[in-house]
């Protein structure tokens, strides 16, 4: 699978590399997201009404990645969540991961595309726009997160989403919608914070958990950190990417794509799509 084949090149890389780092890194490593929240706490059902669970095949639908709707026909996800993408398949109004009912949407990728400039390891450009064969019905359960103003930088609380484990010691996900509350952290202090060597661009942003021992690095690949807005939908601003691990010791700000260095790339590739279709 393409997203653990990569995540063991860069552990090997990093590992390589781990004598010319400092004490305080030498054992950690920078890595995808493993597909888990840590130490989050159970997420009111469909209080993330714009979140998908992604999976390789329609027929078999077997949870590899989280997701965004941006609207009733686009998700946005992360490149490295992506190999094929036509044939994949989205899942809306989940709670429960494997509770598929009448209040969820199952829909067929039929078109995506990857940022050009990702080398396909930990890095920039980690950001994938992906077409669904039939348009989401927006209801109570179902509803897109806004996107960003272009090249606007936010500050202040932010959440996170995604099926998570309940420890980090323990590898079975947890069948619930998880949550974790984080801090957003500027990009120049989370270039202080992070190794001399980190993979880190301006397009990207990063948060850091507002409790010990809660990690947001594992959460779901691919899916939402939001800004919350009372009585307004929740605003997209990263995509789940890469952290540190072993994330519980490492308590290092966890990265993400930039969603707002991104608005002229999202529309570009949709108006391409409309062109061809």
């Amino acid at each position: 699978m393409k997203v653990i084949a990569l995540t063991l090149l860069v552990a090997l890389v990093a590992t390589a590399q781990a004598g010319k780092l400092t004490d305080k890194f030498a054992h950690l490593i920078p890595s995808f997201a493993t597909g888990f929240v840590i130490n989050g706490t159970e997420a009111d059902p469909h209080s993330a009404p714009y979140i998908v669970s992604l999976a390789t095949k329609v027929e078999k639908h077997s949870h590899i990645c989280g997701g965004t709707i941006i609207n009733k026909e686009w998700i946005l996800t992360a490149a490295h969540c992506i190999s094929n993408p036509e044939g994949m398949s989205a899942i809306a109004g989940l709670h429960t991961r494997a509770e598929v009912d009448e209040l969820t949407q199952q829909r067929q990728i039929d078109f995506g595309r990857v940022h050009e400039s990702y080398t396909g390891g930990v890095g920039p450009f980690d950001i994938a726009i992906l077409h669904v064969s039939e348009p989401f019905e927006f209801n109570e359960w179902v509803q897109p997160a806004l996107l960003p103003i272009r090249e606007e930088v936010h500050a202040g609380e932010s959440h996170l989403y995604g099926w998570g484990q309940p420890k980090s010691y323990v590898l079975t996900a947890a069948k619930s919608l998880q949550t974790v509350t984080t801090e957003l952290v500027n990009y120049p202090d989370c270039v202080e914070a992070l190794p001399e060597n980190a993979p880190l661009e301006p397009s990207n942003i990063c948060s850091s958990s507002l409790q010990q021992s809660v990690s947001a690095c594992n959460g779901d690949s691919g899916g939402p950190l939001v800004v919350e807005h009372e009585n307004a939908p929740s605003e997209l601003v990263g995509i789940v990417s890469w952290g540190y691990i072993p994330c519980g010791l490492a308590q290092l700000p966890s990265v993400y794509t930039r969603v707002s260095a991104y608005i002229d790339w999202i529309q570009a590739k949709q108006t391409a799509y409309y062109a061809l279709f």
